[in-house]
């Protein structure tokens, strides 16, 4: 054989040597590489506003809990400066309340931080009044009342942030645009540690969706909440983007309830916040019962944008209703999952003596419902994995690469052998 076409094999035998090593280790890459991850909005909790003595709601502890006084503020127990943003969706059909000239405490109540009496620093709530939302800052017997000019009963998804500053500044805002302000009282909301009070059971708790007292002539929130922030600064005092996501977590962040759990009583606090974390449970009642975790999110493509799209609760259920508790599982058609809980102890209304109660302790609660499902707090929502290529197919490749690595021994060493038989 010519010189020349000895080299010409060699220069083959090279070019296929580094093709096969370029396959193999695209091959190796694609088989060990890991899912990537595509970050939405796992689920959110559906309200009904049902249950007369005990309705559906979120109880949060305001710190450690001892014969119904806290001991210490959980970081959820905000006291001077403060934004509290969520998404909601509701329907003026579920939530008729008229305008509350009287209080925020006559709407239906999304968030209520209200205390029973006197002997604290000050309460605060949001509520749906005629659509609108109506906002309430109290320090001693300073009571002031915000409501916003912008109808959120809609059935579309808002973002909504309330601010207030220690000076006593309230502002609403709405998908990012003011909804109104004024001056509010000035001084600390916190929930005072150490406060006795004849509610022990509903007292020292933020509470979603509902009247946390059972006061009479109060309504309950009916619809959709989800991604729920809490600050300890004014976050906005101009208009801002609506946010395109969940919420971030930052150093002013102190709560932070993602709603994505899907499941059980646990609602955790996925803030991060020093001296924390403030998680809640989700307490279920009425007929419909509820809260019921749902997969209808603001950050979903497939979640209702048009009051049309909005599922709704049955006729009547916005208006206080006795609670039929239940103890099985129940599924609200066609998108809500309603996971059943124990029922809570009836709570006493503003004006009742205290009763006596044999539900376990809000801190017992809390460790049985996390031991009773995995956790799913984190910083950011993880779900939706998108994997690239599933496990079988790893597998495929996996051998496909040990093939092709193969080939290149045998194409090496045959290349060898010929070389040396030419010289022979």
């Amino acid at each position: 054989m010519k010189p020349g076409t000895t080299r010409l094999h060699r220069g083959r035998c090279r070019v296929w040597l580094l093709t096969l090593t370029v396959l193999f280790l695209w091959l190796s890459e694609s088989a060990t590489a890991g899912p990537t991850t595509q970050t939405t909005g796992q689920t959110s909790l559906r309200f009904f506003g049902a249950g007369a003595e005990e309705p559906g709601r979120v109880r949060i502890p305001l710190g450690p809990l001892n014969a119904g006084r806290i001991t210490a503020s959980a970081p959820v127990n905000v006291s001077g400066d403060f934004t509290i943003e969520f998404w909601m969706q509701a329907t003026a059909t579920d939530n008729p309340a008229p305008a509350c000239p009287n209080g925020w405490y006559y709407g239906h109540i999304i968030v209520d931080r209200d205390v029973d009496g006197a002997g604290d620093y000050g309460d605060y709530g949001i509520a749906l009044c005629d659509g609108r939302l109506a906002a309430g800052v109290s320090v001693g017997e300073d009571d002031r009342q915000l409501v916003s000019d912008v109808v959120v009963t809609d059935g579309v998804w808002h973002h909504i942030a309330l601010t207030r500053s220690d000076g006593g500044r309230i502002e609403l805002f709405v998908d990012g645009a003011p909804a109104g302000s004024t001056d509010g009282p000035a001084g600390r909301v916190d929930y005072r540690t150490e406060r006795e009070t004849e509610q022990p059971d509903s007292d020292p708790y933020l509470v979603l969706g509902a009247e946390k007292h059972g006061y009479p002539g109060s309504y309950h929130y009916s619809g959709f909440l989800d991604d729920l922030r809490i600050s300890n600064v004014a976050r906005y005092s101009g208009p801002f983007s609506r946010p395109a996501g969940p919420h971030a977590v930052d150093a002013q962040t102190v709560a932070l309830y993602r709603f994505d759990e899907g499941s059980g009583a646990f609602v955790g606090d996925s803030s991060g916040a020093t001296g924390g974390p403030s998680h809640g449970t989700l307490i279920v009642s009425g007929n419909p019962a509820g809260p019921a975790w749902s997969t209808n999110t603001p950050f979903s493509p497939a979640s209702p944008t048009a009051t049309a799209a909005v599922e709704t609760a049955p006729a009547g259920t916005s208006e206080p209703i006795e609670a039929t508790v239940t103890s099985e599982p129940t599924t609200v058609p066609p998108i809500v999952t309603v996971v059943a809980i124990q029922s809570a102890p009836v709570l006493p209304t503003e004006n009742a003596s205290p009763t006596a109660t044999t539900a376990p302790t809000e801190q017992a609660a809390l460790a049985a419902a996390a031991t009773a499902q995995p956790s799913t707090m984190a910083n950011e929502r993880s779900n939706a994995m998108i994997e690239a290529p599933p496990p079988a197919s790893n597998f495929i490749i996996l051998v496909l690469a040990w093939i092709a690595a193969a080939v290149m021994i045998a194409i090496a060493i045959v290349a060898r052998v010929r070389q040396r038989l030419r010289r022979l």
